[in-house]
């Protein structure tokens, strides 16, 4: 978290929606005070038929309210930038804790199943219904005529 310093001394923790908010607004702000600049230059040229006359308007109010609504802009892309940064870092985060619960839950078991002394289970084939019992090996069966007229035994 951001941390202000108090008047009584110390420091004290901002909330991260206060930050958030303010970080965006500086972006929107730049920005409106950008195209403010920009609306003062369209009028001031707009009155005037004189290009040596509009030339002014332009040079201190178009350009310079083009350059603050890039500045606001870039300010509100590097604000998502930092915003989904941070995202990516907690669930990163989350993801190692994860991780690091399933090795655990996984060592656990294994020292469970040895301390039970289990009999380990028999390689297992292929279980199809409705053909041999569970947990035996499916065997293809075919007809006896089919057998009989290659001399195949199956």
């Amino acid at each position: 978290m951001d941390e202000q310093t108090a008047a009584a001394g110390g420091a004290r923790p901002t909330s991260r929606l206060v930050v958030d908010v303010v970080r965006a607004l500086r972006g929107w702000v730049v920005a409106a005070a950008g195209g403010v600049l920009l609306l003062g230059c369209y009028l001031g040229v707009s009155k005037e038929t004189d290009v040596a006359y509009q030339l002014p308007y332009v040079v201190s109010g178009g350009f310079g309210g083009l350059a603050l609504v890039l500045v606001g802009s870039a300010l509100l892309v590097a604000d998502r930038v930092d915003a989904n940064q941070a995202t990516q870092n907690r669930l990163a985060g989350q993801v190692d804790d994860l991780h690091t619960l399933i090795i655990a839950a996984a060592a656990s078991g294994a020292a469970d199943t040895e301390a039970a002394d289990l009999p380990a289970p028999a390689a297992q084939g292929h279980d199809v219904p409705g053909h041999g019992a569970p947990g035996q090996p499916f065997v293809a069966q075919t007809s006896s005529a089919s057998a009989a007229v290659s001399g195949q035994r199956f």
